[in-house]
């Protein structure tokens, strides 16, 4: 019994880290703000160049992006 709840513990802390580490960085504030306000972007619907939605509904920075 103690094997099989250390074998639970030991799963669950990988696969929480797994989706911790896994994780797409989200898009800065720069790129998600027009010049007005600070950021990068001649409008807001230019957000599409630099950053995409994921499956949660949050941007993200496309990749090859810095």
């Amino acid at each position: 019994m103690i094997i099989t709840t250390a074998t639970l513990i030991i799963v669950q802390a990988l696969i929480v880290s797994w989706l911790v580490f896994t994780r797409p960085e989200p898009c800065p504030r720069k790129y998600m703000v027009t010049k007005d306000g600070g950021g990068v972007l001649a409008i807001s619907a230019d957000i599409h160049r630099y950053c995409e939605v994921d499956y949660g509904g949050k941007f993200v920075l496309k990749k090859g992006i810095k």
